[in-house]
């Protein structure tokens, strides 16, 4: 049974939808309006954005707000039924539904592939090393029958919380295992904190775009997000005049003079300074997904001005190690006062810099922060598997780590994607990121990238949406975050097929009659 969802009105779904338009095919030549649409809807509920089970609006208020007959949305909600994916109770109204062949995603919603063998870029996790994790996992399976009688370790073991700590130690970070809390991968730490920390309506500012598991994350703690977008040049930093004070003017609700000097060159600590969020969300070493890295100068003023907002500043290092082009940043925390530390938590793991398989993640907090959330995991998993926990400290401890080795790929595996794209996408545009791994695209105008990656699963290719990356509905709709983390064989083959899918989509047939909420 699906949880019962407050259903969508009219207008929350003309924001979801965003503009839409009608693409190509055998069935949109006869009903090109209902089929665009229904195509749309469809979308939504597979990347998550319109939940299972919520209540679509009635016919007449939408139509209404989409400017098309209810003849047509009446068409489009009967071929929703028909595919699967809406379900109409007899004097109830129409409920979104999923046909049972969809697979749900490990990135968040579902998917629907004709391929056998799709290839899926949802995620920007790395192959597993197989010589190293061979090493490591032998290493881990010779020292298991030590611990045979500690198999729940809500704090993490002793041993890779010290091989946590002695990393940040390494980086110029002096820190204690007590700081250490050992969580299933970045995401259960994120997971964590949102339970812990935000109650229902709380205010949470994230970063536009920002990586959207944690998005849903805090949305299911029931928080109110309010992004902060980052300029595409000079991303964190504010530009007297320019596109970033604009744009956290807009965040603030036009307070935007007489902010402490400190804070008006980061929107985003213009932002807590004026709303008092309980949770400042940030990516700071080349963010997901847009692989720009935050200026160490900048550290310092952000939780300066969330500890003042009263606030908790969660700092998300899991790309940290992902430095293709310059030195592995210094930690966030290390530029961070020691009063600002008492309110700052940093998430990491070593999903990202070995594998993403491998469920290690960490939360570094202040050790009363530590046992809180140790306490608080009981009803979420009861700690992290042992064994994999043991492969950590392989990894970190005993030097079965290969992370240069794995830069020098990303490195290759990024120049063939960009060569591959300039070829196949002239028109597209993007900015080469320092690290991380994958690109934030930039597609041609007029595309959408909404429906190229609905009609992408239909070739074989799984990718996310500009949209899945924004707090607000139907923003970075000309955005496509493309990771370069497969096989060089895979990615030639990934591009093919999404040129397949850009041409199948065809050229725009219908004229732009709504609001344009495209970033």
């Amino acid at each position: 049974m699906m949880e019962a969802h407050p259903p969508l009105t009219a207008a929350t779904l003309a924001r979801l939808l965003g503009p839409w338009r009608v693409v190509g095919g055998a069935d949109a030549a006869r009903h090109p309006a209902r089929t665009a649409l229904a195509e749309r809807i469809t979308a939504l509920i597979l990347d998550g954005r319109v939940a299972v089970g919520a209540r679509l609006p009635a016919e007449r208020p939408l139509s209404e707000a989409l400017g098309l007959s209810r003849t047509t949305v009446t068409a489009a909600y009967a071929h929703l039924v028909e595919q699967g994916y809406a379900a109409a109770r007899r004097g109830s109204g129409t409920y979104t539904a999923l046909p049972e062949r969809l697979l749900a995603s490990p990135s968040g919603g579902w998917h629907e592939s004709l391929d056998p063998d799709p290839i899926d870029l949802t995620c920007a996790a790395p192959l597993p090393p197989l010589a190293a994790l061979r090493a490591a996992t032998s290493w881990a399976a010779e020292r298991l029958p030590l611990l045979a009688g500690d198999v729940l370790q809500p704090y993490g073991l002793a041993s890779l919380r010290e091989a946590v700590a002695e990393r940040y130690r390494a980086r110029g970070l002096p820190t204690e295992p007590s700081q250490i809390l050992i969580t299933a991968g970045a995401q259960g730490a994120i997971t964590l904190v949102g339970r812990l920390l935000i109650r229902s309506g709380d205010r949470v500012l994230v970063e536009g775009p920002t990586y959207p598991n944690a998005i849903d994350s805090f949305a299911g703690a029931r928080a109110r997000l309010t992004p902060v977008p980052l300029d595409p040049a000079s991303g964190w930093a504010d530009v007297p005049g320019g596109r970033p004070q604009a744009a956290a003017v807009s965040a603030l609700g036009g307070a935007g003079a007489g902010l402490a000097t400190a804070t008006s060159r980061i929107p985003l600590a213009q932002a807590a300074t004026r709303l008092s969020p309980r949770l400042v969300y940030t990516v700071p070493h080349f963010h997901n997904p847009t692989g720009m890295l935050m200026p160490a100068d900048l550290a310092g003023p952000l939780a300066r001005a969330a500890r003042k907002a009263g606030a908790w500043l969660l700092a998300d290092e899991t790309i940290t190690d992902a430095a293709l082009d310059v030195p592995v940043p210094p930690p966030f925390a290390a530029a961070v006062g020691a009063a600002d530390a008492e309110r700052l938590l940093v998430c990491g793991s070593l999903g990202k810099s070995f594998w993403g398989g491998l469920r290690i993640g960490w939360l570094r907090a202040p050790s009363r922060v530590v046992h809180e959330l140790a306490a608080a995991r009981a009803s979420l998993d009861l700690g992290s598997p042992i064994l994999d926990q043991l492969i950590g400290v392989a990894v970190l401890q005993e030097g079965f780590g290969i992370e240069e080795e794995r830069r020098r790929e990303w490195r290759e595996c990024r120049a063939l994607l960009e060569t591959q794209l300039r070829a196949s996408m002239p028109d597209w545009s993007w900015r080469t990121p320092e690290g991380g791994l994958s690109l934030w695209v930039r597609l041609a105008e007029g595309e959408e990238s909404t429906a190229l990656v609905h009609r992408a699963a239909t070739h074989g290719l799984l990718l996310q949406s500009g949209p899945r990356f924004g707090a607000d509905p139907g923003t970075y709709e000309r955005h496509l975050r493309l990771p370069y983390t497969q096989t060089p064989d895979k990615i030639r083959e990934a591009v093919r097929r999404l040129a397949a899918a850009r041409t199948a989509l065809g050229p725009l047939r219908t004229s732009e009659s709504r609001r344009d909420l495209v970033a």
